[in-house]
């Protein structure tokens, strides 16, 4: 009975966590904010997440949803971040086509945005992950990268099709 208690308490709580979830993108700002359906992604997104912990203290998926025009967050470890418009920094970092690092000095961190594709070398509509990776971690720029590399190929390798994200 006992096991049966603790099992519909965290039911419970789960599911409150999911209301006041959708609750709170429902009250974002629709000029910085859309809604975005893409449970496959953020479950990739928390499986890469954990299996890099050690390595990383953030991990996102950006793309453009079927049938929208902005890029936006489809994933992310924060999920109060799901949905936020990408920013025009971010847009022009991705019209780079590579990965780039900048040094966060007050946080300790490298920022890295990195594009990518599906597992066959697909266009995801934009997409990119971020990450920020630790000083402790990482030593240089080069260094970050290499670890976020790593990061997006994990990820990378496990998306079958941009299809697949929104499902």
């Amino acid at each position: 009975m006992q096991t049966f208690v603790r099992k519909a308490v965290i039911a419970i709580a789960l599911g409150a966590g999911v209301s006041s979830v959708s609750a709170f993108a429902q009250s974002q700002d629709p000029s910085t904010y859309m809604h975005v359906h893409a449970p496959f992604a953020q479950s990739l997104v928390m499986k890469v997440k954990a299996a890099h912990d050690a390595d990383l203290v953030k991990l996102g998926l950006h793309a453009t949803p079927p049938g929208e025009t902005d890029n936006v967050i489809i994933a992310n470890i924060t999920a109060s971040k799901v949905g936020k418009k990408s920013s025009a920094a971010d847009m022009e970092k991705l019209a780079k086509q590579q990965p780039i690092a900048v040094r966060l000095d007050k946080d300790k961190t490298f920022d890295l945005l990195i594009p990518i594709t599906d597992a066959k070398g697909r266009d995801l509509s934009g997409g990119f992950v971020v990450m920020e990776v630790p000083y402790t971690k990482a030593a240089s720029e080069e260094e970050a990268i290499k670890i976020g590399l790593a990061v997006r190929d994990d990820m990378q390798r496990q998306i079958p099709s941009k299809k697949a994200l929104y499902q």
